[in-house]
């Protein structure tokens, strides 16, 4: 009699600290196939992705080997500051028959692909219920908060000095409507800690072909639009940018206001090749090609190239790992809280 093939599924993180979304990421791979193999990315990878460590990979690596469905750990051979950040060389070791994917990440978006195509390995996402329902940048941040008062941004002050960057602006939005927007995401980030946001106002439907929509749970405004001149008043619920920090991609907002959607993954954008067109030469990463004084997440390179890209725009993003605020117009960004 024939030996059925064993079917090998593969997943993979950094899991520093692990939370409930990698359990069900782990639960949920785990039924794809018979042997489950978790990636997991080193202490390399980490300070590159996110400067620090909460655990190191052999604490990391001990401790998801005692989750129950969990067959194989397999730590990445990442070498110090590197310059590739996927695991498609793990990939190509292991052979795996699943690649499977949670949290935000969709088929335009993961540098796997190319070697994942090249081993025949199906790619599959929204694995683990889908979308991001917790993130251990969001845990740090929630337990840093607990034990430290979070340092208060001075709304007045600092909208006059924005106001006087946007007073330079050539983008033909209604002054007021950035104003509005801007203190609206000040205020929240005095509240909250931890979260990502990345906001294009001046939206025009003629761009939708850029965008795509992971998760429809995510788009809560697709059917209700808010203005926002009106959101953050009594009233707004469930339908305040609040309710969206913790949603993957982009918020759009047109030139009247109306938030049209949220949660959107914006496609295309090619930081690299709209940082040559930019600010042509030889850099030590794209983050300081195109400006920015540190090394950035991907949602800010992201967020400058939009702002190039799609004319006559404002684009603003926080960071949930450093609680920074950029703001972009043209391909620049025009002011800063870092």
């Amino acid at each position: 009699m024939e030996r059925k093939k064993q079917v090998v599924v593969a997943v993979s993180g950094g899991f520093d600290p692990i939370h409930i979304g990698h359990i069900r990421l782990i639960q949920d791979a785990k039924k794809l196939g018979d042997k489950l193999v978790v990636i997991l990315n080193n202490d390399n990878w980490l300070k590159k992705k996110k400067s620090h460590i909460f655990m190191h990979q052999n604490e990391r690596k001990e401790i998801i080997e005692a989750i129950k469905g969990v067959d194989e750990v397999i730590l990445t051979s990442h070498k110090p500051n590197p310059k590739d950040m996927s695991v498609s060389k793990e990939l190509a070791k292991i052979r795996p028959d699943v690649f499977a994917n949670g949290g935000d990440r969709i088929a335009t978006n993961i540098p796997e692909a190319p070697v994942c195509k090249a081993i025949g390995c199906e790619m599959v996402f929204s694995v683990g219920q889908g979308g991001k329902i917790q993130s251990s940048s969001w845990l740090l941040a929630k337990y840093l908060k607990s034990i430290k008062a979070k340092p208060q941004i001075d709304v007045e002050k600092t909208l006059k000095k924005i106001e006087v960057a946007m007073s330079k602006s050539k983008v033909d939005l209604p002054f007021l409507l950035k104003k509005r927007l801007s203190r609206l995401i000040l205020s929240l980030m005095n509240r909250r800690d931890g979260f990502g946001l990345f906001v294009i106002l001046g939206w025009q439907d003629k761009w939708n072909k850029f965008t795509d929509r992971p998760d429809s749970k995510q788009d809560i405004y697709a059917k209700h639009h808010i203005n926002v001149m009106e959101a953050g008043k009594k009233g707004a619920g469930h339908y305040d940018i609040e309710s969206t920090v913790n949603f993957d991609g982009a918020i759009l907002v047109n030139r009247k206001g109306e938030i049209l959607h949220s949660g959107l993954m914006i496609e295309g954008l090619k930081p690299k090749e709209i940082a040559n067109k930019i600010n042509p030469g030889e850099f030590k990463d794209l983050s300081e090609q195109l400006g920015f004084k540190e090394k950035v997440h991907l949602r800010h390179l992201s967020a400058i190239s939009a702002s190039y890209i799609f004319k006559n725009t404002t684009v603003f993003t926080v960071s949930e790992e450093t609680d920074t605020l950029h703001i972009f117009e043209g391909g620049k960004i025009i002011y800063s809280i870092t």
